[in-house]
């Protein structure tokens, strides 16, 4: 996992990037789009730094394009620094995306840090994730909003 902090030029550009209220299919039904938004924009500006071939056309199926391949950037908001038994989730409206890898980053409800807590290729992750039912317990008795699949942090591919 990789910590880093947030500058106040990315929640700009990121309150900048989506015009509309709320994403078809999100769970939050919209509260959380900034959190979306910020973490496609870190995602882009450190593989840029880090001399990727970063495009930025975002589409249904894909938010990033990092050297031919389609990534989504999955988002979560949190109070706290991520464990390895936390998981990442996926809505099962979402299983038709047409990307290859997903990318999963939590980013902190202050937006002064975010951590990149690793990625999974589509095909993998769908083989090792866990289907939850709508109005079901996970583990921690939080309740899932939607139908998803579930992979703790500790299974994602970790970041270089």
């Amino acid at each position: 996992m990789i910590k880093l902090q947030i500058s106040k030029q990315q929640i700009e550009r990121a309150s900048k990037l989506y015009p509309f209220k709320q994403l078809k299919g999100s769970i939050t039904k919209g509260k959380s789009n900034i959190y979306g938004a910020l973490g496609e924009i870190i995602i882009y500006d450190k593989y840029k730094k880090d001399g990727f071939n970063v495009d930025d056309n975002s589409t249904y199926d894909y938010d990033l394009i990092i050297d031919n391949y389609k990534i989504d950037v999955k988002t979560k908001r949190t109070t706290v620094t991520p464990k390895s038994d936390y998981l990442c989730s996926i809505s099962s409206f979402n299983t038709k995306q047409k990307c290859d890898i997903y990318f999963f980053v939590r980013i902190n409800e202050n937006m002064k840090e975010c951590y990149l807590l690793g990625y999974k290729r589509k095909i993998d992750f769908f083989n090792e994730a866990t289907f939850n039912k709508k109005g079901s317990l996970d583990v921690n008795r939080w309740v899932f909003k939607d139908d998803c699949y579930n992979l703790k942090i500790g299974m994602l591919n970790k970041f270089k």
